[in-house]
């Protein structure tokens, strides 16, 4: 094989091999600090499997009282869920969990992919229940700490291919030392996310307390612990798309002089957010976990290896192909 041959192979494999380690699918959760949890104790938690991932911690300490921060994300059963705070003399914690995949369709019919037109539209319904305990007003939490805060928040962001990738590079870039080099990467990583974007939203469910914002003018989607609040969101993705969906959860009281008894300071939606989803008329939800409700499995890309040998198969017929035009009234024909 000639060099021109070699490199033009190789150029072919690059993107090729790419495509084969696409990230499709993902599930995280987290809890960040609580004032008496024990040092050492991890406070992160994530992975990329699709499956579920879960993390807690909970604090009992003498000085303190309970505390707990909980998050959890599962694909297979389409649930958001995060916990923050407890009562204690200090609360101050903060949950949340996301997961994404990637969507496609084909026709129910001819088992084919669809062929998306500009009519076509899917929609997600997240269903939301969830509650708030507090022992003092929200006056009298603010008179005691200027900088209480109660938040809870649920985002949803869906892209064409490709921008599940750049974040897993953004991300791998957060870990490295800053450079001029590494902070051009990362403007432009964003900058290709936000062109791949479709739609994003986000939602305040329930009240929302913060010295950073009035709260009270804010809109926002009442909850409750029995009655679901459904958040609907319609788009048309015009083929394969990822999406994402977060839940943020924080409760933060931590009053300027100790008090006589802790206060109870808690957001609980570690009942759930529940997501379904529903896409054009006539077609079947493929994913790439396989596990989302209602989806079936992606059709697997091969691996790099394969795609060499496919490629060089076919190399090695359209070589056969040009030898043999090379005899009068010889040909081939080559059917993909």
């Amino acid at each position: 094989m000639t060099l021109t041959r070699t490199l033009l192979l190789a150029t072919m494999l690059a993107p090729l091999a790419a495509v084969a380690q696409t990230i499709t699918t993902f599930s995280q959760s987290g809890v960040s600090y609580l004032y008496g949890a024990p040092s050492g104790t991890p406070l992160y938690e994530s992975n990329n499997t699709g499956a579920t991932t879960q993390v807690s911690i909970v604090a009992i300490t003498g000085n303190n009282g309970f505390e707990q921060a909980f998050a959890s994300a599962s694909l297979a059963a389409g649930a958001l869920k995060a916990h923050s705070g407890g009562t204690a003399h200090d609360v101050n914690s903060s949950a949340d969990a996301a997961f994404g995949d990637t969507f496609g369709a084909v026709d129910a019919q001819t088992g084919l992919a669809h062929a998306w037109t500009d009519s076509d539209t899917v929609r997600f319904n997240f269903s939301v229940t969830g509650a708030f305990s507090q022992s003092r007003s929200a006056d009298d939490m603010a008179r005691l700490d200027k900088d209480f805060e109660r938040s809870t928040l649920f985002t949803f962001a869906a892209y064409r291919p490709g921008a599940f990738d750049r974040q897993a590079r953004i991300n791998e870039l957060m870990l490295l030392p800053y450079t001029p080099a590494i902070a051009a990467e990362w403007r432009q990583l964003n900058s290709e996310i936000n062109a791949l974007r479709i739609t994003d939203s986000a939602s305040w469910l329930g009240q929302v307390y913060s010295p950073y914002f009035d709260g009270s003018q804010v809109p926002f989607v009442p909850v409750s612990a029995n009655v679901p609040s459904v958040i609907g969101i319609d788009f048309n993705p015009g083929g394969a798309f990822e999406w994402r969906a977060g839940l943020y959860v924080r409760t933060s009281f931590q009053p300027d002089s100790p008090l006589a008894e802790p206060t109870t300071f808690v957001a609980d939606f570690s009942h759930t957010v529940g997501a379904s989803f529903s896409g054009p008329a006539g077609t079947i939800t493929t994913s790439g976990s396989g596990l989302f409700p209602d989806t079936v499995p992606m059709a697997p890309v091969p691996e790099p290896t394969t795609w060499a040998l496919m490629l060089l198969g076919g190399a090695g017929l359209l070589g056969l192909a040009r030898r043999r035009t090379d005899v009068p009234g010889a040909s081939i024909a080559l059917t993909c």
